[in-house]
């Protein structure tokens, strides 16, 4: 599978580096650049090849990666959407999934694990390293909880919360079916009700509603 990818940044040189990189990986290639999020909405729409997925840096000019990134996901849902940067602050990380990213990748990260977290995302639809996961959940503990945690977990069934478990360690619709016996279609159907029952964008969103409420544990993922 060819895999299309758009980058914006606003350090040049480090946007030059992803792009000889990403395009060293087989079957990938970055099809356009932009060094703001305004210059990436604007090439989103008039280009004709939609990227499958962007990298995309939170701190950048006339506009950040977060208003960027909502942007997107209003438009383009279907794309996937890594955040590059140097903020690995609870609240940087749990703003952006709750946004719609698909997932987080530090700029110091090792050019494998930048292969990965593409080739994650474009499978999978969200790519987390355990480090992330165990920042998400410490920042998820520090919230107020609105809502009691059975009432939460009484909103799905045990069936959702098994297709649930299985999707958070990375199984696609096909593999879940074998395991639960369920045809494809139905394991979809049970993806899209836990979609809208948990108020989750994707399936990053997923990952997050499950840790908050301890569906699944870190440990599980790795």
């Amino acid at each position: 599978m060819k895999i299309n990818v758009a980058i914006a940044d606003d350090q040049k040189l480090f946007r030059k580096g992803m792009i000889a990189l990403v395009n060293s990986f087989e079957d990938v290639k970055i099809i356009f650049e932009a060094e703001n999020g305004k210059q990436l909405v604007s090439l989103l729409d008039s280009e004709p090849v939609k990227p499958n997925i962007i990298l995309l840096d939170l701190s950048m000019p006339e506009m950040n990666g977060l208003e960027a990134l909502k942007i997107i996901k209003e438009k383009h849902s279907s794309v996937g959407v890594i955040v590059l940067t140097i903020h690995e602050a609870e609240h940087h990380i749990l703003a952006t999934i709750q946004a719609g990213a698909n997932g987080y990748l530090a700029k110091n990260a090792e050019p494998e694990e930048v292969e990965k977290a593409i080739r994650e995302v474009a499978k999978n639809d969200f790519y987390f390293t355990l480090p992330m996961l165990e920042i998400m959940r410490k920042g998820l503990s520090k919230k107020p909880q609105p809502i009691s945690l059975n009432q939460n977990e009484d909103l799905l069934t045990n069936r959702e919360k098994e297709v649930l478990q299985l999707i958070c360690k990375q199984f696609n619709s096909v593999e879940i079916g074998e395991k639960l016996f369920l045809s494809n279609r139905t394991v979809e159907g049970h993806r899209n009700n836990l979609l809208t029952k948990t108020g989750s964008r994707n399936t990053a969103g997923l990952v997050l509603y499950a840790l908050k409420h301890r569906l699944i544990e870190i440990d599980q993922l790795g």
